[in-house]
């Protein structure tokens, strides 16, 4: 399929993803692959291995993305493929003047979310380079979700997660949090959250009606869909088609609260009656039933199957302690093992987000992207692990300080594979369906998508905000 390239158009128009985002083009899918060890029964994080590869934004990085798209400040960065292509959305996205310490100077051109695409090259060795940005004029990225810009009523919208579903996997989901204040470093209030999709590759936005409220633990989102275009090559449940289901990872909004799990059928992802929560022993309607499967605190969150481990790698942010840190499993929905630690603020000042990538995971580096707040960038990591054997204990250097980081996950649904059993795999029977009609009950977190191209979308009315009215008219200024 060819996503259409829309005709130049006027300003101030729903948010679009140009044709640069969404043009099939075939390209290379990640490193050759390579044999992993025998399994060892288990992995240790090798923090020698854990070093940046290439800042992707802000003036001297290998997108130049100040002068090319008026981007010298962003976050976030969680990446979904649409098509052969891979988009990345980052958060509250500012412009001039670039800053070493980004924030000890002012900034305009305040923007909540932007989003960029990426022909994803044969290694990301070298980074990731931009194939394009989403832009309202030429050289200007364009925020893609308005917002209001107003601290306490609603300070900004931010997509947590994304995910495309549909024909050939060209319709984009957006999950988003309105975040009613920034309080204290690590905590925020929202108004609620919701989903934005496009079918037109982009240039246009629709908010989808699926809410969450301000309090739910499902505030900030990281999606896995079992045999989908973001982890083609991971083991699929027995009785499902490769697909056909998504795992959604719930904490509210900030980054102290436990991790929760749902899930719902592809094709009914904006439909809040089709989730089904994990209790601790059954899958049910009704996000209050649902309880911790990773106690926290959790930051932002993201998880992938790693076909060299032949392990679904999770990782996130324990902020009180400044941990980066990984855990893995059998199965998306677990047991996960105790967390191990990737990397610190110590070594990253102000680290969070880390990000993995959808590609790119058959070999023994772990790619990822990570924020710093220091200099409001988003780099691309990389990591590895090594082979434990059994009974040994984990080195000193990855055993986290935060007392639940060490702690395995609480609980885990039952999830049987349709061949043979890997080591360490349940062997239960598959949950039940997700497709009931009773409804649940729901919330959200972070930063927006970064787009491509340079056209500008046609006139029409933005898609509405998140429990408030539309964007009060003119600039705001950014947060102090």
């Amino acid at each position: 399929m060819e996503l259409l390239r829309p005709p130049r158009r006027p300003r101030r128009v729903l948010p679009a993803l140009t044709a640069g985002l969404v043009a099939l083009v075939g390209f290379t899918v990640g490193t050759a692959a390579l044999a992993a060890p025998a399994d060892a029964g288990s992995w240790a994080v090798q923090r020698s291995s854990t070093a940046k590869v290439a800042d992707l934004v802000g003036a001297g990085s290998i997108n130049d993305t100040g002068a090319r798209y008026g981007v010298e400040g962003t976050d976030l960065g969680h990446m979904f493929m649409v098509g052969p292509r891979m988009a990345m959305a980052f958060g509250d996205t500012f412009g001039a003047p670039a800053a070493k310490d980004f924030f000890s100077v002012k900034h305009t051109d305040w923007r909540s979310n932007v989003i960029a695409s990426i022909d994803p090259p044969a290694s990301p060795a070298q980074g990731l380079p931009f194939k394009g940005m989403i832009s309202d004029r030429d050289g200007h990225a364009k925020e893609l979700i308005p917002s209001q810009k107003r601290k306490g009523v609603q300070e900004t919208v931010i997509p947590t997660y994304g995910i495309a579903t549909g024909p050939k996997n060209t319709t984009m989901n957006l999950q988003f949090m309105s975040v009613k204040s920034f309080d204290t470093p690590g905590r925020w209030q929202l108004t609620g959250s919701g989903i934005v999709t496009s079918t037109d590759g982009g240039t246009t936005w629709k908010d989808s009606g699926a809410r969450w409220p301000a309090n739910s633990r499902f505030g900030q989102v990281a999606y896995v869909r079992p045999g989908g275009p973001d982890d083609p090559a991971s083991p699929v449940a027995a009785g499902t088609s490769p697909g056909s289901e998504i795992y959604v990872y719930g904490i509210p909004g900030g980054r102290y609260g436990d991790l929760s799990l749902a899930r719902v059928a592809a094709d009914r992802l904006t439909d809040t009656a089709a989730y089904r929560y994990w209790n601790g022993t059954t899958w049910v309607a009704g996000e209050a039933n649902a309880v911790p499967v990773v106690k926290g605190p959790v930051g932002e969150l993201s998880v992938r199957w790693n076909a060299f481990y032949r392990r679904w790698i999770m990782m996130y942010l324990v902020d009180d302690t400044g941990e980066v840190v990984l855990r893995t499993a059998t199965t998306p929905t677990g047991p996960w093992t105790p967390a191990q630690v990737v990397t610190t603020t110590k070594d990253f000042p102000q680290a969070y987000a880390p990000y993995l990538t959808p590609r790119w995971n058959d070999g023994p580096d772990i790619w990822f992207t990570m924020s710093q707040f220091t200099t409001y960038r988003v780099a691309l990591m990389k990591t590895r692990l090594t082979p434990l054997a059994a009974g040994a204990a984990l080195p000193t250097s990855v055993v986290p300080r935060s007392a639940p980081a060490r702690l395995a996950s609480v609980s885990a649904p039952a999830f049987r594979t349709a061949g043979p059993a890997g080591p360490g795999e349940t062997t239960s029977a598959p949950p039940t369906s997700s497709t009931s009609s009773a409804p649940p009950t729901g919330a959200t977190t972070t930063t927006a998508p970064a787009t491509p191209a340079t056209t500008t979308a046609t006139p029409a009315s933005p898609p509405p905000t998140i429990d408030t009215a539309s964007p009060e008219p003119g600039e705001n200024p950014p947060p102090a």
